[in-house]
């Protein structure tokens, strides 16, 4: 697996960045190590190449969707890291596909 994490909002600071902050902070803690970044939704069909994993803010359209899937990306729901609500069960399943 590509040893990459993005998150990605509208804008890639706010939202994304926040999550992202959180999703590192805990591989720092466990010893994981595996780049995260933040980035714009815009530039998602760029990114998908270089990640292993992408967590989404918004619902990503079917055509991203697509083509995580054929990249092999695996992708999960953001929304959790915000409101702590399913939050470990996520981060459970994407340390183990960093580990």
């Amino acid at each position: 697996m590509k040893r990459k994490l993005i998150v990605a909002c509208g804008s890639g600071v706010a939202t994304s960045q926040t999550i992202a902050s959180k999703i590192a902070n805990k591989f720092e803690d466990d010893g994981i190590d595996f780049q995260v970044e933040a980035v714009d939704y815009k530039s998602i069909a760029n990114e998908l190449p270089q990640a292993g994993i992408y967590v989404y803010i918004a619902q990503p359209d079917s055509e991203v969707l697509s083509k995580a899937d054929e990249l092999g990306v695996k992708v999960f729901p953001g929304i959790p890291f915000l409101t702590g609500m399913g939050a470990d069960e996520i981060y459970d399943q994407i340390t183990a596909l960093a580990k």
